[in-house]
């Protein structure tokens, strides 16, 4: 996570006085910052904002039906706006001193993700809604599960990929994160001490996997199931001491973005 992204989002949270996400009002956050918001139908993008160095006016795509997704759409605009805005001179827009963002699906989950602007915007979303203090203490040392994380979408009030995505970044147990786009390896976020950390982007998907039965339009588990560790990291130096080895694998399907986000971890 880059420090000042979540810097920036802590201190907006100190700023107000917020003690735990229950008292976290986005909406009202937002237009106590002096911010607007609307929503209405938006083609091949999930959020904008246009900012200058004084307010950001955020569209949402009104097509979102998840409350959740929605507000972690806000959260990563209003990202663009604390990183940019306030902290470093404004490029030039469409209209002098003024910055245009539009963000699709590959900002929060696909290769755009990766880049440093969104990828600031979105650590800056994650500390906001989903505060580390916060989120260790509700995750606790528990096993994870679908359960859990179901748990925690619902206690941060944000979608099941973003708590995941939150786990797999700040959780007690070493977690490998994956996304997957039309059968290949988009890109893959592996906790340093997860065991496994060869996986190759751009390969294709392994038969062995449970991924592999959602691109064939195959029901996938709704938990996590053990699989070969080989089918994730079938190149990976652990595997030679042990090629018998097992890890757990978690399926959340992008079914309109032909993607699958997937999460990894041992047993």
């Amino acid at each position: 996570m880059n420090p000042l992204a979540k810097a920036n989002a802590v201190q907006l949270l100190r700023k107000y006085c917020y003690s735990s996400p229950d008292e976290l009002n986005l909406e009202e956050l937002l237009y106590a910052e002096g911010h607007y918001l609307i929503e209405q139908p938006l083609t091949h993008a999930q959020g904008e904002i246009r900012f200058d160095g004084s307010f950001g006016l955020i569209t949402v795509d009104s097509g979102i039906t998840s409350y959740g997704q929605k507000r972690f759409v806000i959260a990563h605009e209003l990202g663009h706006f604390y990183n940019e805005a306030l902290t470093q001179p404004l490029p030039k827009g469409e209209e002098q001193n003024e910055v245009f963002y539009r963000c699709g699906f590959d900002s929060f989950y696909g290769s755009e993700r990766m880049r440093l602007r969104e990828s600031n915007a979105n650590d800056f979303a994650a500390e906001l809604l989903m505060r580390e203090e916060w989120f260790t203490s509700a995750a606790g040392r528990q096993k994870i599960s679908k359960k859990l994380l179901e748990g925690l979408a619902a206690n941060f009030n944000v979608s099941l990929t973003a708590a995941a995505l939150r786990y797999a970044e700040i959780g007690y147990f070493p977690t490998a994160v994956l996304m997957v786009k039309q059968r290949k390896i988009a890109w893959k976020a592996i906790h340093e001490k997860f065991s496994y950390q060869f996986c190759k982007v751009g390969s294709m998907v392994s038969t062995l996997s449970y991924t592999d039965d959602f691109f064939k339009g195959s029901e996938v588990p709704v938990d996590g199931e053990d699989i070969p560790a080989e089918a994730w990291f079938p190149e990976d130096f652990g595997l030679r001491k042990n090629r018998d080895a097992r890890i757990w694998e978690l399926v959340f399907p992008f079914h309109t973005y032909n993607s699958a986000l997937v999460m990894l971890w041992e047993g």
